[in-house]
């Protein structure tokens, strides 16, 4: 029972709202000449935040105003099976200062330093260093990172369909409780409002 009450979760509301908003946001292409209406901040906000939700309902420590290390977590969940190998501990800071700036003001805020965030298909590097203003700049490249989280969450939900542990199943399900999610009520109207999960409908 908690086993499917997870899965359903998962089905729900990881494939259903977190993935497919993903999916059209990858569409976006920024215009080649100036870099702008990509959609580049909100896709690397969409995923750093999952990532965030992701590791605090996989750490039985996780806690709500702790992203830094709900992300690190997520990241290296199940002796770092998810993620490619260059997710270190400096490039998940680096993620960590990405979402401090980006839900807080938009734009990610590094102190003496040029961040910026780009979509790049043609190179594989997770942040690409060049030039702006005179001055060596990293962006984080959400290209990458999208297809690097999406292949995390097909990881993660196989590990969760062959897993046991009902530890793990506890405690992912007294993290959604505790953030005043009700799983035994899901959407059954395709055309709602965007709601947190089996969050009821006011009349």
């Amino acid at each position: 029972m908690k086993k499917q009450k997870i899965l359903n979760f998962y089905n729900v509301f990881i494939e259903n709202f977190i993935l497919k908003d993903l999916e059209v946001l990858q569409l976006i292409i920024p215009n080649p000449d100036t870099g702008l209406k990509g959609c580049t901040i909100p896709t690397a906000m969409a995923i750093i935040s999952a990532m965030d939700l992701l590791g605090l309902l996989l750490n039985v420590k996780g806690k709500t105003n702790d992203s830094s290390d709900n992300i690190a977590y997520f990241v290296n969940f199940n002796n770092h099976s998810l993620f490619p190998n260059y997710y270190g501990t400096n490039e998940i800071d680096k993620i960590c200062n990405y979402r401090s700036g980006m839900m807080h003001h938009f734009f990610p805020k590094f102190k003496g330093q040029f961040a910026g965030i780009c979509k790049d298909g043609k190179n594989p590097s997770l942040f690409i260093s060049h030039l702006a203003i005179g001055q060596t700049e990293e962006s984080l490249n959400v290209t990458v990172l999208a297809k690097d989280f999406t292949e995390a969450l097909k990881k993660l939900k196989m590990y969760l369909e062959s897993s046991t542990d009902e530890t793990l199943f506890e405690t992912i399900l007294m993290h959604l409780k505790n953030l005043d999610y009700y799983l035994d009520i899901a959407p059954t109207n395709t055309k709602c409002t965007t709601i947190s999960p089996g969050t009821p409908k006011n009349p």
